[in-house]
Parts: C-alpha cells; structure tokens; sequence
C-alpha cells in the first residue's frame, strides 16, 4: 500500500510540473505575441515660428495713421478732430470695387435660386396634393404616371436650388468678411489731435494716446508681411517677463526697408533709448493635426504610424508636413483623438496583438 501511494504522489508531481510549464510556455508566448507598447493621441496644435527684431524705447504717445493703398480707395473717416477713441474702434473704411461687385453678383445669384427653390417647393405642395386626391377608379393612371414625374422632377430642381442656395451663401459671408476687414483701427485709447486731407502727404489722422512708450525698429520686407497695425506682439526687455505691445504703424522706408512702431501696453520702468525684442509670432499652421514625432515611422520612402484598434496594431500611412518642438504635423491619413503608438519597432504588422503600458 505504501508503495502505491508513493508512486500516485510521484505521478501527481508530475502532472503538477506539466501544468506549471503549459501556462509558462502560454504566458511567455502571450508576451511575445501581445508586447506592451506606450500610446498617445493624435492633437491639434498651432505651427508657429517666432521672429524677433529689436526696438529702440521713445517718449512718444502719439500715433500717426497713414493711407494704405492695398484695402482700396477711402470710403469714409469715421471720426473728427477731438473725438475720444478707444483701442480697436474703427478709424477709416475703405472700399474695394471688385469686391462689391462680386458680392452684388453673388447675391443676385443667391435671390434667383432663392426664386427658383420657392417656385419648386410650390410646385411639390401641388403635386403632392393632386396625388393625394387622386381616384385610382376615375382618373386615368398615366395621369398618375406624369404626376409622379412632376413631383420628382420638382423636388430634383428644389434640392439644387437650396444647394445653390447655401454655397452663395457662404461665399457671401466670405466676402462680406474681407469688406469688414478694409478698415483701420486705433491701436490704443486717447483722442485725434489731428485731421488731414485724403490727398495731403501728410499722415490722414493723429491720435494722442494714453501709452508712455513705444518701440521704433527696422525690420526687412519678410516680416513687414506678417504684421499690420492693430496687431498684437510680445515685448522681451533684458531681465523682465514678456509684456504686450501692439503694432501702430509698418511704414516703407527709403532703404527698401520698413519701421516698425509698436506701443508698450503694459507699464513699466522705461528709460529714453532703451532697447527690447519685438518677438512676432508667425502662424504657419492653424489647429493642425500632429502626433509625437517618435510615432512617425518611414518604410521604402512611405510614412507610417501604428494606432490601436480593439487591443490589435494596425498601420496608417500618413503625409507629414511640419517639425516642431518634437511635434509632427499629420496632413492626410489621421485625425484628431487617434491613438498612436510611441517608438513603434518596425517590425510591427498590421492585425497584430498589442497591450497597453
């Protein structure tokens, strides 16, 4: 008896071992079929690249408004010799006869398929109501044939009418937009002390303001181009925090140059002659989409992330665009919120088991 319970003890180990290394050999395959990898998300992000020019400290708080071809010809100043202006009140309009051509055009397209849909919304009521009292025993059924026509036909016609409808639309608020945008605005509060002619050489207006200081600097044609007056920008003065400025004037120089003249909007302890950056912050990408940049793999000249769908790898070609700040800008192929894998190996395949860290 002894003997037999040894040898049922004995083979009990065993079967234990045996088990032991059946779930041994599943967990370590489990791992190697499933690895953990780290995610992230796909985000939006502004593209920006900062440009900095040095400004020269002046006790000076008036501001000069100058004509600008480039809106168009002056439709109306808005303000007199002694008004009290405050920062962003719009100063002088303009107009810009293309424009308004195009938007009278645009809207007199926009009323005839107004015209158009209402005539075939009509139409559809009376068909509809023709069909609706029609007598399967008394009326013929081709004329319920040609009714039915009629009514399909209408109903094509009124849903391209309301289609033409809503894109003039758009287009209509698009440039509406561009003529509220042809327009000067005071850069700070104060008052106009001056009111020039249109055809003076003279500045149109001038504003005294409530500002101490401004900032003059030369700046070169490329940043020119990024800047208008209204605009705000960040000042940097040695050993201080960033303070806010606006941009009065960008006005061409003899040199092929441009000064530019920003007001020191926050207060501070300026001297006659001192010196700051004027930082501008150029936007060369909007709410783009962007991953990590150690997500972007590259393959035979293909760009490529891995994102993961119900705990398995699937790989997305992807069009790149912007590098910045470890952050790349995804054009085409992923959207925001998308789960992204961070160091992917490239030796990943689609379909493939994966966990989370």
């Amino acid at each position: 008896m002894n003997k037999l319970k040894w040898v049922a003890a004995a083979i009990m180990v065993v079967l234990l071992l045996v088990m032991n290394i059946v779930i041994f050999d599943k967990q370590e395959s489990a791992a190697v079929e499933a690895p953990r990898v780290k995610t992230g998300l796909s985000v939006q992000k502004d593209f920006i690249k900062k440009h900095e020019t040095t400004g020269v400290a002046q006790s000076k708080n008036t501001f000069k408004i100058y004509e600008n071809a480039s809106l168009g010809s002056i439709k109306e100043v808005m303000v007199s010799k002694g008004d009290t202006v405050t920062s962003g009140q719009t100063l002088i309009t303009f107009e810009n006869a293309e424009i308004e051509k195009e938007l009278r055009d645009l809207k007199r397209d926009k009323e005839a398929a107004d015209v158009r849909s209402s005539h075939y919304s009509g139409q559809i009521s009376e068909w509809k109501s023709e069909l609706s009292d029609f007598d399967e025993e008394k009326d013929s059924k081709d004329a319920k044939v040609l009714l039915q026509e009629k009514l399909v036909e209408a109903e094509l016609q009124s849903d391209l009418a309301e289609n033409e409808s809503s894109v003039l639309s758009d287009e209509i608020s698009e440039l509406e937009k561009q003529l509220d945008d042809l327009s000067v605005k005071s850069p700070a509060d104060g008052i106009v002390s001056e009111l020039n002619g249109v055809d003076d050489d003279e500045s149109l207006l001038t504003i005294v303001g409530q500002g101490n200081f401004e900032l003059v600097s030369n700046i070169d044609q490329k940043m020119a181009s990024l800047v208008k007056t209204g605009d705000p920008v960040q000042i940097k003065s040695t050993g201080k925090k960033l303070l806010k400025g606006t941009v009065q004037t960008v006005l061409p120089t003899e040199q092929n140059t441009f000064t530019l003249t920003v007001l020191v909007e926050d207060e501070a302890a300026w001297v006659e002659g001192q010196s700051a950056s004027i930082i501008v912050t150029e936007k060369l990408a909007e709410k783009a989409t962007s991953v990590p940049k150690q997500a972007v793999l590259k393959d035979d000249g293909k760009t490529y992330v891995f994102t993961i769908i119900k705990n398995k790898l699937y790989r997305l070609n992807v069009s790149t665009g912007l590098e910045q700040k470890g952050n790349v800008q995804i054009t085409k192929g992923l959207k925001k919120g998308q789960v992204v894998v961070l160091n992917p190996s490239p030796v990943f395949v689609s379909g493939q088991p994966v966990l989370k860290k």
